[in-house]
Parts: C-alpha cells; sequence; structure tokens
C-alpha cells in the first residue's frame, strides 16, 4: 500500500483530476488506485446450472437463490471504479476536509494508526454518498458493481470459477465475529478480470441502487461470512435500509467515463 503521504497526495491528486474530468466531460484516466471499465455487455446474475451446482455443494436452498436466476446479458456503458475500497485513513481525511461526523468507534476522531489500510466500516448510504460526492465520483450502481467483480465471462467469483481461500477476508474459522478487517491490498489473488481488489469479504459494499426504497444493495459479503455461497459477486442476500451503519458495511466510488 502506499504511504500515508502517497495516499493522500494521489488522493488529492485524484480528486482534482476528477472534478475536472467531470467538468470538462471528459473520460477520467486510468491511475494506481482507479480501474476503468470498458462499455459493453456482460453476464449478471446466475444460471440454473450455477445455482444447482452452488446449491449441492454448499447445502444451501436452491430457491434462495432465485434472486439471481436466470442468467441475463445487460449491456452497461463504459465507468470508472476504485481499484480499493475507501479505507479508513481516506475517510478521515474527508471528515477532517468537511467536518463530516467521524466514526463512532474511532478514538479521538481518528482511526487507530494500525487500521488506517483497512476499509472504513461503519458507514450508512448517506456518509459513503457524502464522501463521493466530496471526491468528485458516485457510488456504483449494483450492476456496475458485478461487471467490475466477474468481466463478461459468467466466471462465479471475481478470480475464477471454483472459491479460493485466499483470496479474500472470510469467517474461514466460523467463529461468531469473525477476523475482523484486514488492509484492502492484503488480497492480491482475489483480483477481478480487470483488477479491481477486495471485491469479495472483508467489507460490504453500498450499491447506489436497491430493491425497492428506502433500502439499498450491499454487495460482497465481509468478514463475518463463512457460506462461500454468500461470497460471490452475483449474490443478492444482502440490502439494507440507507440510514443504517453496522460495522461490516463499506464503500468503493465510481465514476462516469463520458
Amino acid at each position: 500500500m502506499p504511504s500515508r503521504r502517497e495516499w493522500i497526495t494521489t488522493t488529492s491528486a485524484g480528486v482534482a483530476a476528477g472534478a475536472l474530468c467531470l467538468a470538462n466531460n471528459e473520460a477520467p484516466a486510468e491511475s494506481a488506485d482507479r480501474i476503468l471499465i470498458p462499455a459493453g455487455k456482460f453476464l449478471r446474475g446466475t444460471t440454473e446450472e450455477q445455482a444447482d451446482k452452488l446449491a449441492r455443494e454448499h447445502d444451501y436452498h436452491v430457491t434462495w437463490l432465485s434472486g439471481e436466476t436466470p442468467q441475463r446479458e445487460l449491456d452497461l456503458p463504459a465507468f470508472a471504479i476504485d481499484r480499493y475500497p475507501v479505507t479508513n485513513r481516506q475517510f478521515a481525511e474527508f471528515c477532517q476536509a468537511t467536518g463530516h461526523p467521524p466514526r463512532p468507534h474511532w478514538r479521538g476522531g481518528k482511526p487507530l494508526e494500525a487500521v488506517n489500510d483497512h476499509p472504513v466500516t461503519n458507514v450508512n448510504k448517506a456518509d459513503a454518498e457524502a464522501y463521493a460526492a466530496w471526491a468528485g465520483k458516485r457510488l456504483p450502481t449494483e450492476a456496475e458493481w458485478e461487471k467490475a467483480a466477474r468481466g463478461t465471462d459468467g466466471r462465479v467469483f471475481p478470480w475464477g470459477d471454483e472459491f479460493d481461500p485466499e483470496a479474500c477476508q472470510w469467517n474461514r474459522e466460523k467463529t461468531g465475529n469473525g477476523p475482523g478487517t484486514a488492509p484492502v491490498d492484503a488480497h492480491p489473488k482475489g483480483a477481478s478480470p480487470y483488477g479491481v481488489l477486495d471485491l469479495i469479504g472483508n467489507v460490504a459494499e453500498w450499491c447506489a441502487d436497491g430493491p425497492s426504497p428506502p433500502t439499498a444493495w450491499i454487495k460482497g459479503g465481509c468478514y463475518l461470512f463463512h457460506e462461500i455461497v454468500n461470497l460471490r459477486p452475483a449474490a443478492r442476500n444482502m440490502s439494507g435500509f440507507a440510514n443504517n451503519p453496522l460495522d461490516f458495511y463499506g464503500f468503493r466510488c465510481a465514476q462516469e467515463a463520458t
């Protein structure tokens, strides 16, 4: 991960560049922390065959996957998405710059140094949207998030069709509190086909849209989850009330590319 100074410099430059791109209606350039997702079709959701296999292998009732089936081809315009979820360090910079309330579990209004590069948690949708607006960005839609996470070939996980226990921060020991969060770059094996990281496990991420107001989709599972079937980009088992922050809710930002 970049040093603190590099994070601040990169973030500040990225915010300025992003705002300029939006003002000039230009495509944002890809950078170390921002990935361009090209326009085009992708396979959204889960096939009946995939659903049957998941239910069989993980002792899961196939009807619980009905919100993901059938798989559909969806065409999206190009967009940009952050490589990582927003970190405690980045959110603290936002709070300092704007007066936005710090997270309630921070000490003295700041995160502990040891978790600066962990994803920020205890954010509701309004918190996430406020940060995104400050950064000249927005939250991704569920469809954008899913395409960024699995590419165009319909794979089950960002890294392929089989679960890799080393590719994400998850509750492998099936403990009540899970292992807690990890640095956002701790699992390079979890990269999506586009190079987007930390999409599965660690924190569940707010999306811009949801099944019905006032709820929004929350994607990717989190460090508390041990059921592999819930640690997939297509999973639609989590939606939350927009004003409800939990200690496993986080987010990443997206941006228009046109």
